[in-house]
């Protein structure tokens, strides 16, 4: 019954193709018709008929090749049929979408109406992309305003802005939707310290994050996909971590939920207040010891299976910089800028995950060189996460609740990418934890010892001399003070005694 089902689909997509794509095709069908019965009245039937049925005979080889074998009708013919339309739109429509964009200036007495100028019209794979020069008066910020009215009036799914040069923008516009069938993840071949390959661009090509030298923040609201990449990053970096060139560290103050699925991934993990205090104590330990290592002696880190590159991933950042006790509060905060801002440079790199941005939670979030953004609420929060003007450029909070794991992805150069990372199920997750377990990890450093009281020889060659610490003498205590009324009577009594000594 499904085969038949199936075949009847198949059929149905066939018929109507043939009609769109004769219809489509209406200026050169009439054009045909006449041609047709010109050569028929002619005496030429046989070739009237061939151009009486050259259109429609083209739509039906294209409908029957397309239902037969998609993947090579698409290869062949219907990638570069439908990639030539969409740049013909673009250049022959091009004046009256910059006019009615707001993009286009008033003629002004005998000057004509200016537009930003149109250049080098691409198109690969689902992507159409186009540069444009903004005009006299124009910037670059007025451009990027304009490219989402840009986008719909060519019915882009979405897209993306780049600054190329003075006053020019590359605006790459997503045709056709690729993201919207979420992929599984795949385990790498080859251990790679460096990055992770998390899941697909807009354009099909694969995401890759890179780590090395680099501090993520992860923000989205509740559902919006933080666990795919989450164990994106955790399982891609397990075969290096179970190797010893990668040590995983995990903080989740939510009970320990989503990291003990895949809990022997990692070498360290905390999963409450005051172990995750502890934990961040050593790493901060970890940067101290190879700052003395490295000192005078290499300014980069290169990872080794002695000594492996360091990866804190925090669930729910704001659990430990905003609604823990104050005490952890203040020494967490502390100690996480410490490792945020001297940790790159010696092969510690943070990842961390948060639904509210707000300063308040998220105080050092300018410490992150790179940020990913999955659905928000808000335009507010956009720009929040990512900085002004990005809202319009990277609309977190357009994404489809339907759509976990899409984000939009900003690196410290300021590059924007739309992205959607492969969905981690809870048995594949435990099957890499079994497969790639951390090895053994000593224990987390302690803090150095306090130093004990310095003990200077004293000065003098005689024989008693003793060692004499410079420790200070304990106060004096003061006799606590009178009332001022107690000392006013107490002194006016001594004065009317000494008088009657006197007399």
């Amino acid at each position: 019954m499904g085969g038949v089902e199936a075949v009847a689909r198949r059929v149905l997509a066939a018929a109507w193709h043939l009609l769109a794509w004769t219809v489509q095709s209406w200026r050169l069908l009439l054009a045909c018709v006449v041609l047709g019965n010109l050569l028929l009245l002619g005496s030429h039937p046989q070739a009237g008929y061939a151009v009486l049925w050259c259109v429609p005979g083209f739509s039906l080889a294209r409908a029957v090749w397309h239902a037969v074998h998609p993947l090579s009708y698409e290869a062949v013919l219907g990638g570069p049929l439908r990639r030539h339309g969409w740049r013909r739109r673009v250049r022959r429509n091009w004046k009256r979408i910059a006019d009615r964009c707001g993009l286009a200036t008033a003629p002004r007495g005998d000057e004509p109406r200016a537009i930003p100028r149109l250049r080098r019209v691409r198109a690969a794979g689902n992507t159409l992309t186009f540069q444009v020069r903004a005009r006299l008066g124009q910037t670059v910020d007025d451009l990027n305003a304009a490219a989402e009215a840009i986008a719909t009036s060519l019915g882009a799914e979405s897209v993306e802005t780049h600054r190329v040069g003075p006053g020019t923008v590359e605006l790459a516009l997503t045709m056709r939707e690729l993201l919207d069938v979420p992929t599984l993840p795949t385990i790498p071949q080859h251990l790679d310290a460096a990055g992770v390959t998390l899941g697909r661009k807009a354009d099909g090509s694969p995401w890759r994050l890179d780590l090395a030298g680099r501090h993520t923040l992860v923000v989205g609201r509740s559902g919006a996909g933080k666990g795919s990449i989450f164990w994106g990053i955790a399982g891609n970096l397990a075969p290096a971590a179970h190797a010893g060139l990668v040590q995983l560290w995990g903080v989740d103050l939510k009970g320990g939920v989503e990291v003990a699925v895949g809990k022997k991934m990692f070498s360290h993990v905390a999963m409450d207040e005051q172990a995750a205090v502890r934990l961040l104590r050593g790493l901060n330990r970890v940067i101290v010891d190879r700052q003395r290592v490295m000192r005078g002696r290499s300014r980069l880190f290169e990872p080794s299976p002695g000594d492996p590159v360091h990866v804190l991933m925090i669930d729910e950042l704001a659990v430990l910089t905003a609604y823990a006790s104050k005490e952890v509060v203040n020494e967490a905060a502390n100690v996480l800028k410490l490792v945020l801002t001297q940790g790159r440079a010696f092969g510690v790199m943070v990842v961390a995950f948060v639904q509210d941005p707000r300063k308040e939670t998220v105080g050092m979030r300018d410490l992150f060189t790179q940020t990913i953004a999955l659905r928000l609420a808000s335009a507010a929060e956009t720009r929040m996460v990512l900085g002004e003007g990005m809202a319009a450029v990277a609309p977190a909070h357009h994404i489809a609740h339907t759509m976990p794991g899409t984000g939009y992805a900003v690196t410290d150069d300021g590059v924007v990418e739309r992205v959607r990372a492969d969905f981690w199920a809870d048995d594949f997750i435990r099957m890499v934890a079994a497969t790639y377990p951390a090895p053994p990890a000593p224990p987390l450093p302690e803090e150095p010892p306090t130093a004990a009281p310095v003990v200077v020889e004293a000065p003098s060659a005689a024989e008693s001399a003793e060692p004499v610490t410079t420790e200070r003498p304990a106060p004096r205590r003061r006799a606590p003070r009178k009332p001022r009324s107690a000392r006013s009577t107490s002194s006016s009594a001594e004065s009317a005694s000494e008088g009657a000594e006197v007399a």
